[in-house]
């Protein structure tokens, strides 16, 4: 069973969160299918330790904290990242492994283990790392940490995983330098290997809720979640999209929340002409229309060096109209 284990709330200590905001995001998560979370005290504090029902929920414990034995314990915690190794069967001993020549004298006997790093595992490569993966550390009780110094911790938790890892702990948009959660999903629900019949429109809804906490908005062609990444401009491209997306989609953009759309700019062709048309309710135009209107929205692109948007069109249309009747009448 593939396991993975949200640490993002772990991530916002810095930020005013509230209760309210809080059991929002865990409601979100639960809707994407993520059942496992990482917290740790202060969030269990913020919650006034009313952890939401139908989460395995994973405590993490600073050094000083798990030494003073300053922290909360309740039977709805199932499992306490820790420090150092203990004999309580619901405590994993966790590991700082930043380089793959480090020793992994773990203790092996068939208990958990969380190992956070491995930062620079792929870049020799993955049939490398495969191979250190089966013969450096106990896979199937070790839960995966990966760091994303390299911009691999993404990669390394799917390599992982695909080497029947016990599981992996990420987060969404990699905040915190970690692989990015709702890619580990998307890229298991297109191999078939997760959730294959469900849907993720909450992304959309954990972006929005990401942005307002942080403040920063999540770049529009970022992968999954990303705004922008269903537009599409390219003439040739917007004519295989309608007749064939899955020629040039992984999955349909409804899947998470989002919608494709047709880009009009200097690239653009006189099929997305039409199709721009068509969606406005502009049905009775012809394709010799198309063509002198895509010279106007060339132009108009180029010499203002952006896209044009639905409200320019419009007027475009209408200027194109008002410029016809009067050719006409003249």
């Amino acid at each position: 069973m593939i396991k993975i284990i949200d640490s993002t709330l772990c991530m916002l200590n810095d930020y005013p969160l509230t209760k309210e905001q809080i059991k929002c995001f865990i409601s979100f998560v639960g809707n994407v299918g993520i059942k496992d979370l990482q917290i740790n005290p202060l969030i269990y504090e913020m919650l006034e330790g009313e952890l939401p029902e139908g989460f395995v929920y994973y405590l993490e414990l600073g050094t000083m904290t798990y030494m003073r034995g300053n922290y909360p314990i309740d039977d709805k915690i199932k499992y306490y990242f820790t420090p150092k190794r203990s004999t309580l069967p619901n405590e994993i001993e966790t590991h700082q492994l930043n380089d793959i020549t480090e020793p992994t004298d773990f203790h092996i006997d068939n208990r958990l283990i969380k190992i956070v790093g491995l930062d620079s595992l792929l870049l020799n490569g993955c049939d490398g790392a495969v191979i250190w993966f089966q013969k450096k550390i106990p896979v199937k009780t070790t839960i995966l940490c990966p760091e994303n110094t390299y911009h691999c911790a993404t990669a390394t938790a799917l390599l992982f995983l695909e080497q029947k890892g016990y599981g992996v702990v990420t987060t969404f948009s990699g905040i915190g330098n970690k692989a990015a959660t709702e890619q580990i999903i998307m890229a298991l629900h297109v191999s078939e290997r997760y959730m294959n019949n469900k849907l993720f429109p909450d992304f959309a809804n954990i972006k929005i809720w990401l942005e307002e906490i942080v403040g920063i908005k999540i770049p529009s062609f970022a992968p999954v979640i990303g705004d922008r990444i269903f537009h599409v401009e390219s003439g040739v491209h917007v004519d295989g999209i309608m007749k064939k997306p899955a020629n040039y989609e992984p999955y349909p953009p409804e899947e998470v929340g989002l919608k494709r759309k047709v880009i009009l700019g200097k690239y653009s062709g006189k099929n997305s002409v039409m199709i721009k048309l068509q969606k406005l309710g502009y049905n009775e135009y012809t394709e010799k229309d198309a063509e002198k209107l895509l010279k106007i929205i060339k132009q108009k692109s180029v010499l203002e060096g952006t896209a044009v948007s639905d409200s320019e069109f419009t007027k475009i249309v209408e200027g194109y109209d008002c410029h016809e009747k009067t050719t006409k009448n003249s």
